[in-house]
């Protein structure tokens, strides 16, 4: 992740528009060379790629474009009792400073602007589809919110103070050349031949049409016993220790965290790594992500297939909403241990991450690096916005108890907002860079941003150092 300065600012900008001016070029180019046939080689050349880049815009990404708007399939509606229990364990964080008026563009919200968002927040539907039977729930909702804010809420509508409805909303989202994905898919090899070389096999299902890039690891994929779920899996060999469950965030895939598994294989080289692939959050152009209940499915059956019973997970941003549903499924059974990195679910009725990731207007080089390389990536965007649901993704301390538990929160994340978490999560006002009570460590930095703990062999080791105890815990064994 990118830092803050001038440089690094132009870099990105830099590199962004040039990213961009590709499709428009490319257009003018074939026109031009329709009128003026190339006279040299490298014209004829450029005007080959030209062609291939028009083709993609208008054969794959405009098409895709209005697919990847088809409305969200929402799980199924809660109980009003569920409901009510639901907001009222919110409220007491809404209460705290500006953290109600952040869902909507504006602080002057109205009554019918609180409407719209607690008909999405907690009933997944919009005034169109209001039923009357949630008349008089809504009215409680509203003698709710107007306690919270300490003011009568005013009738009517503000066109200026919409909310944040993330999964109705549209999609957002921007082309990416075809060019960007052949940097992709580079990337893509390089990282499974560094996986390879660490004693890593790949498991897939053998489609190879199922994600572009068309990916190099197809060639020595073992059959896995899941569709639409590619892993990485580093045999376990130890008898007294636990195998590790990684789950990555977005990005490029598994890139980011090479030197991390590196150093733990170094560590521990007998015991296994389960690495999954999420191509939906990883820059590729693919199938939708699984739904909460699929995914667990999913996992359940990779670890049956590989003889794995109970395990130590490891998850980094948008991994740690795939460890909360795991948690709120029969996996968490299978579940030994937890660390946390840059954790997404805790708090996640507060609106920083969905505004931090989705409507925020970029502004510092970091926030542009992750504007345009992560929340406008279509199928990413498509993921965010079509497939996170925040009630089924948001995880309590009380959901942790009973396991050794620890969390890393970087005091500089963009996406997250860390000072609130490590205050719910420890109780203390004064910050220290490492708490402990009950099972549960917070661990805190609070010069780093948002996945810059990879960054580092000094901040890995950190790390490393949880997952060292959490692996050889007693009495978590197999």
């Amino acid at each position: 992740m990118l830092g803050t300065s001038l440089p690094e600012y132009a870099f990105i900008r830099t590199s962004i528009t040039l990213l961009q001016l590709i499709a428009p070029f490319s257009f003018i180019c074939v026109a031009y060379l329709i009128a003026a046939p190339p006279a040299t080689t490298w014209q004829a050349w450029l005007g080959a790629y030209a062609v291939v880049e028009v083709l993609f815009y208008v054969l794959i990404y405009l098409p895709r474009r209005s697919l990847l708007q088809k409305p969200a399939v929402h799980p199924d509606i809660h109980t009003r009792e569920h409901r009510r229990i639901l907001f009222q364990r919110c409220s007491d964080h809404l209460a705290v400073s500006d953290h109600l008026s952040g869902w909507f563009l504006s602080a002057d919200f109205k009554r019918d602007n609180v409407v719209d968002w607690l008909l999405w927040a907690l009933f997944s539907s919009t005034r169109d589809n209001c039923l009357v039977e949630w008349e008089d729930e809504l009215e409680e909702y509203i003698s709710m919110v107007e306690a919270i804010t300490g003011r009568n809420l005013e009738p009517g509508y503000n066109a200026g103070a919409q909310c944040m409805r993330l999964t109705i909303d549209s999609v957002p989202m921007l082309h990416r050349p075809f060019i960007w994905y052949l940097i992709v898919g580079l990337v893509d090899t390089f990282t499974s031949f560094c996986l390879w070389r660490q004693g890593f096999h790949h498991y897939d299902d053998g489609n190879l049409m199922a994600s572009f890039p068309m990916r190099p690891s197809y060639v020595i994929s073992r059959r896995s016993p899941v569709a639409k779920l590619p892993y990485w899996y580093r045999p376990h060999r130890s008898s007294t220790k636990l195998p590790v469950l990684f789950l990555h965030g977005i990005g490029i895939g598994l890139y980011p965290y090479m030197p991390f598994f590196e150093e733990f294989n170094a560590l521990h080289p007998d015991i296994g790594i389960l690495a999954i692939e999420f191509l939906s959050i990883s820059m590729h152009i693919t199938s939708p992500p699984f739904s909460s209940t699929e995914i667990c499915t999913a996992i359940s059956q990779i670890l049956d297939d590989l003889g794995l019973g109970r395990v130590v997970v490891f998850s980094h941003s948008y991994g740690t909403v795939i460890t909360a549903q795991m948690l709120h499924s029969h996996l968490s059974l299978r579940i030994a241990a937890i660390l946390f990195a840059d954790p997404i679910p805790f708090l996640l009725h507060l609106p920083d991450v969905a505004y931090n990731f989705v409507y925020r207007q970029a502004r510092s080089a970091n926030e542009w690096q992750l504007w345009y390389f992560a929340s406008r990536d279509p199928d990413i965007s498509r993921t965010l916005s079509r497939h996170f649901f925040w009630s089924e993704n948001i995880l309590w301390k009380e959901d942790l108890v009973g396991k050794p538990v620890a969390v890393w929160l970087s005091g500089k994340d963009q996406v997250v907002n860390s000072e609130q978490v490590r205050k719910y999560l420890t109780e203390e006002e004064i910050a220290s860079d490492h708490w402990a009570k009950n099972r549960l460590e917070v661990h805190y930095d609070p010069d780093l941003d948002h996945a810059t703990v990879f960054d580092t062999k000094g901040r890995r080791k950190r790390l490393l150092d949880v997952l060292d105890r959490f692996v050889t815990y007693p009495g978590q064994r197999n």
